[in-house]
């Protein structure tokens, strides 16, 4: 009968045993699989970034093949208007030079001040004012008539 109690105390103490190394050891578990989660989910990241990396590489080759392509479009389309069609035409064809020329050049830089003619000037957040001595926009009398004393005003 000792032998019997000891043997049921031995599966007691295996199955707390067990229960406990299970609850302990479970967290180390979890941390392992979330880290594993983790590193799968950076990999996935990356690869992603990469993709759309290339993609619009990709794309942006692509544009610059389609801008190449309209140009000679355009210019053999103008040439052929210009020798194949009356005057009339190829002159409402090409409205403008400066449009035709902003078609034809080879980049989209800005024309510079000498070719336009214009000064630049930007914008300004402000009126300018003829004088000195004028009162602003942001006055507070500003687009108020002065009423003097002696005149009533009419409503």
């Amino acid at each position: 009968m000792a032998w019997l109690i000891g043997l049921i105390g031995f599966i007691i103490g295996l199955i707390a045993g067990a229960i406990s190394y299970k609850l302990l050891r479970s967290d180390e578990a979890k941390v392992q699989s979330l880290e594993e989660q983790l590193e799968k989910v950076q990999s996935e990241f990356e690869s992603y970034k990469d993709n759309v990396h290339s993609h619009f590489n990709n794309s942006a080759q692509l544009l610059t093949t389609l801008t190449e392509s309209y140009r000679e479009v355009y210019r053999h389309m103008a040439a052929g208007a210009q020798a194949l069609c009356p005057e009339y035409i190829s002159d409402q064809l090409s409205h403008s030079a400066r449009a035709q020329e902003s078609l034809t050049r080879d980049s989209f830089a800005e024309p510079s001040e000498e070719a336009t003619g214009e000064e630049f000037n930007p914008p300004r957040d402000y009126a300018v004012k003829s004088s000195p001595d004028q009162k602003g926009n942001l006055s507070e009398d500003y687009g108020l008539d002065k009423v003097s004393p002696g005149e009533k005003e009419i409503s």
